[in-house]
């Protein structure tokens, strides 16, 4: 694993915030005539003629559009809820080992050869004024069989069921009428995995070995989203943390649009890396791909 991709996510958390400020920025001209045609359209002003000549001219003698008369931001007293199942075809990238057996692992949910026998995420997320609450769920039951390149066994079969929860609570630091926002966030990443190595006979007669490990790791990064039109925005999430394990990081980018005003579509990439090697038991993988959700607000 490296810490070249973490700083790149930071990277691109930091250019959101700008983005978001910029946003903010450039739309201080639209609240300024809205202002002004609202001050034209003062029914104690219809009666000078001059005025609704400058109505005229800003409006076109028509009503603006209601998102164009008024900027003010929906109240946030009210606690808002987003639930976001998603489908994320991961690679699984790295090293595993029991004991003494070890392999290595670059497999796809895509590939030939590989089952994945049941999958489930998703994610949960409440916020009320600027309190954060982010909850991510996921678990998966993969297997996959290989040729072995090394002498002393045919294949080799590993199979991993992971679950993996993740609640985090944090602070809106940036929160811009336009829809831009940034949070800081700081949680636990809960892992429980049950790991089978098979070794096929070869010149070594057939083993099997399987174990079990849960741990917990503290995490701690930034969230950030930028408004790109009224219906399209961009999105990221970086964090990194240990404890349980030696070191853990998340990237996350994508792109969503909203569907009506309570769902949205979100299409993006997703780095989930974790290097776990504790009593005999080595799980040093990443697992990375791309993410598709359906977000569900209430």
């Amino acid at each position: 694993m490296s810490l070249l991709k973490l700083e790149n996510a930071l990277t691109v958390v930091l250019m959101m915030t700008s983005a978001g400020l910029s946003n903010l920025h450039a739309q201080t001209p639209d609240v300024h005539n809205n202002f002004s045609t609202s001050t034209a359209a003062n029914p104690n002003s219809l009666s000078e003629p001059k005025k609704i000549e400058a109505e005229n001219k800003v409006s076109g003698g028509q009503p603006l559009p209601a998102d164009s008369q008024s900027n003010q931001p929906a109240s946030t007293d009210k606690w808002q809820f987003q639930l976001s199942p998603y489908l994320w075809i991961a690679t699984i990238s790295g090293r595993s080992g029991i004991g003494q057996q070890i392999i290595d692992t670059e497999v796809s949910v895509k590939d030939t050869g590989v089952e994945l026998n049941f999958g489930f995420m998703s994610t949960f997320e409440a916020r009320k004024n600027r309190l954060v609450i982010v909850t991510d769920l996921q678990y998966s039951d993969l297997s996959t069989e290989r040729g072995n390149p090394g002498p002393l066994f045919s294949s080799t079969r590993a199979s991993f069921k992971t679950f993996v929860l993740d609640p985090e609570a944090g602070y809106r630091i940036l929160d811009s009428e336009n829809g831009s926002s940034v949070d800081v966030l700081g949680g636990i990443r809960y892992w429980h995995l049950d790991a089978t190595l098979a070794f096929r006979a070869g010149i070594l007669p057939a083993t099997d070995v399987s174990r079990s490990r849960d741990w917990v790791d503290g995490v701690f990064g930034l969230a950030g989203r930028a408004k790109l039109s009224p219906r399209w925005y961009i999105t990221g999430k970086a964090d990194l943390g240990g404890g349980g394990s030696n070191f853990t990081y998340q990237l996350f980018g994508g792109v969503g649009v909203n569907v009506g005003k309570r769902y949205a579509l979100i299409g993006g990439y997703r780095d989930l890396s974790v290097n776990y090697n504790k009593d005999n038991f080595l799980f040093d993988q990443s697992l990375h791909g791309p993410v598709f959700g359906f977000g569900i607000r209430f």
